[in-house]
């Protein structure tokens, strides 16, 4: 492997390393679907199929179910499978064979099958495709055990999230948002990835937030920290394993909490979020936690701005929160 440690890297191109990594240091891995071979709809696998040859990287029929129901099998079989699905929301027509083929494999064999299968889901906006192409999705598959979801905030969480997908026993759905492949940043080491990551301190209030809401976060507590607010910043990474002990543990040093979800009220890690903070006892917080999160509703064409929170939005409830009397 490249060395990690040295130079900067944007969310695509961490991606694409960590392809290249991951196949490289596991020969018995292959990626599929469509338009990734010699041509690289989202950029990311240019050059693998040069690299590994057409038996690894294998364009394939739009039939996504069948491509997990591959993967699966390819697993009892000791390989690793990757998918690539341009749209998350295109994982609903293949939501079956996630579940019930890959969730449930090893859980179904005692742990004598494990399953580390690999789904990269683009999610959120992305040439003005509305409805059709815009879902988050990752509450569609919170309630699934045995089923690891991420959704990598930066450069180093999309490089080290990947890798880490390629040795994890059960599967593992990354949601990458197109907002983020052109963010830049430094890989650096390895961590945890399964472990919450304070990427700003702060001492007024802790804004926790998974994906593209972690950029706002980090946007808005620089426009905080200028009017005398001090925002700690507090990226989820994954979803599942949802890092319980690092979210409260912010809550404790902050005593306010703000969570930004890209996803409507009913669901999402921001639920996860409210309910894990709504054990902490009676006067451990100043006031109550908030969560600013997505109108019920599609995103339409031309107006999803109007509907996802901003950074704005994530300032104005920062304030409300700093200046909200203690709790009783």
């Amino acid at each position: 492997m490249t060395n990690t440690t040295q130079g900067g890297n944007t969310y695509k191109a961490a991606i694409a390393k960590a392809l290249l990594d991951g196949m490289s240091a596991h020969p018995k891995s292959f990626i599929m679907g469509q338009d990734i071979g010699s041509f690289s709809i989202l950029g990311v696998t240019e050059g693998l199929a040069e690299r590994f040859g057409a038996e690894r990287v294998r364009d394939c029929p739009i039939s996504e179910s069948a491509m997990v129901g591959m993967a699966v099998g390819a697993a009892m079989k000791g390989w690793v499978g990757l998918l690539e699905i341009a749209y998350s929301d295109i994982t609903a027509v293949a939501f079956s064979s996630i579940v019930h083929s890959a969730a449930k494999m090893r859980y179904a064999t005692g742990g004598q099958l494990p399953c580390p299968v690999i789904i990269r889901a683009p999610i959120l906006r992305w040439s003005r495709h509305g409805p059709m192409g815009t879902e988050v999705t990752a509450s569609w598959y919170c309630n699934v055990p045995d089923l690891a979801i991420a959704m990598p905030a930066t450069p180093a969480e999309a490089y080290w999230q990947l890798l880490a997908a390629f040795t994890r026993p059960v599967p593992t759905l990354i949601l990458e948002d197109r907002a983020l492949f052109a963010e830049e940043g430094l890989i650096g080491e390895a961590y945890d990835v399964e472990k919450a990551r304070v990427l700003r301190a702060g001492t007024d209030l802790t804004l926790v937030a998974a994906g593209r809401p972690v950029k706002l976060a980090m946007d808005a507590a620089v426009q905080l920290a200028a009017a005398g607010v001090s925002a700690e910043v507090l990226s989820l990474g994954h979803v599942k394993p949802f890092d319980r002990d690092g979210l409260l543990a912010a809550a404790k040093r902050t005593g306010r909490v703000l969570v930004i979800q890209d996803e409507p009220p009913f669901g999402g890690y921001g639920v996860i979020a409210m309910a894990a903070l709504a054990e902490l006892a009676p006067g451990t917080l100043a006031c109550a936690p908030k969560l600013l999160c997505r109108a019920d509703t599609f995103l339409p064409h031309l107006l999803e701005e109007d509907h996802l929170p901003t950074v704005d939005a994530v300032i104005l409830a920062a304030r409300t929160l700093t200046h909200a009397q203690a709790q009783a």
